[in-house]
């Protein structure tokens, strides 16, 4: 008689990798290099793309973000804090009980869905404001004029560094960004002079 336990088969999915484990160190540095060109060179475009759809609004945040940052950084908060609570709660209890297989609460989760992606949409429409005005700031030399296209490029690429250090980038730089760009979106669009 055979006293050990039966074995179950075990299947195992394959996790996908873009590099395998066994690559060297400097193609694995040069890839990360490549993807996060690739990365800001997206954002910049997005960047301009907005500023050139919507000139409008992004004249109407660049304005408020020069004029009233701080109320752009309160009321974003509010509207990041306030909108993120309630996707979150609309993701959780539209897509867990999917996961469990226990009822779904119809529609909750395409309200959360919704959600988070008008937020998205918010803060992206802050960010064309928020880059310009630091843009203008940082090539606002009286002698060589600055180029729309060129303060959009500069306080996109300062933002994204910026946003990149360890501590203070991840900390304070990208959500001050993130909060300031929501309530520039946000008071623009209230703002229609």
């Amino acid at each position: 008689m055979n006293n050990q336990p039966a074995q179950r088969a075990v299947t195992t999915m394959a996790s996908p990798m873009i590099i395998s484990a066994n690559e060297p160190f400097m193609t694995k540095l040069a890839f990360v290099v490549v993807a996060l060109v690739i990365g800001v060179a997206c954002f910049v475009a997005l960047m301009a793309v907005v500023s050139v759809v919507m000139p409008k609004t992004a004249a109407r945040s660049r304005a408020v973000v020069s004029g009233w940052p701080i109320r752009a950084f309160v009321v974003g908060l509010l509207t990041l804090g306030i909108g993120g609570s309630l996707a979150y709660y609309f993701l959780i209890h539209g897509y867990i009980p999917r996961l469990l297989r226990v009822e779904i609460v119809p529609g909750m989760l395409a309200a959360g869905l919704g959600l988070a992606t008008l937020l998205l949409a918010i803060v992206v429409i802050g960010a064309t404001g928020v880059v310009r005005v630091l843009g203008e700031r940082l090539t606002g030399h009286p002698a060589v004029p600055a180029t729309p296209l060129r303060q959009i490029c500069v306080g996109t690429l300062a933002g994204v560094l910026g946003s990149w250090f360890p501590v203070v980038g991840w900390v304070f730089v990208l959500p001050g960004l993130l909060m300031t760009s929501a309530g520039a979106a946000v008071l623009a669009w209230v703002r229609r002079d």
